[in-house]
């Protein structure tokens, strides 16, 4: 299954792996997998898991809402603050969905709303605040508008992050 996929190398008896790949350098202990919502992002959840099996690892789960920037009048403010709300309700609930299938693999989780333009929160924050070894995410996310004008998520993230990043089909 997809799951195997690439993962045979490791499991390869010492002496028979290159001497350039250093041991240290497979060492793996904490994943960051971010999720939008799509297909993708689900698949980078049950990568990450299949990881976290192997390297005996921790996920985290991330989930990065870009909260609206429009201006308001203050009659508007309290529909300002409900839309923030349900951003962050939905965020919360797609957090709690893929942390499940964390725990069913019963492997350590934690989750984490974040706030921010996805490419810089990845490729920046997450780095500097939960030091992970491996950054999974899905090669493409929802935002076709996003995709279109600034070019994917998950390439700005591959390219800038000072952090190894797996990007899953």
């Amino acid at each position: 299954g997809p799951s195997t996929f690439g993962m045979e190398i490791l499991s390869n008896t010492k002496n028979s792996r290159p001497d350039y790949i250093r041991e240290e350098a497979l060492m793996i202990s904490r994943i960051v997998v971010a999720i939008d919502g799509s297909e993708a992002a689900q698949r980078a959840v049950d990568f990450s898991v299949e990881l976290a099996k192997k390297f005996d690892a921790k996920i985290d789960i991330v989930n990065v809402i870009q909260y609206p920037t429009i201006t308001y009048y203050d009659s508007d403010q309290s529909f300002y603050d409900s839309l923030v709300q349900r951003m962050t309700n939905t965020a919360s609930a797609k957090l709690d969905e893929a942390a499940a299938v964390v725990k069913d693999a019963e492997i350590a989780v934690d989750t984490h709303v974040l706030q921010g333009d996805a490419r810089f929160v990845l490729a920046d924050q997450v780095p500097e605040q939960l030091s992970p070894d491996l950054i999974v995410m899905g090669k493409t996310g929802t935002n076709i508008v996003m995709r279109v004008f600034m070019g994917s998520t998950a390439r700005y993230v591959s390219e800038h992050a000072e952090t190894s990043v797996l990007l899953v089909q």
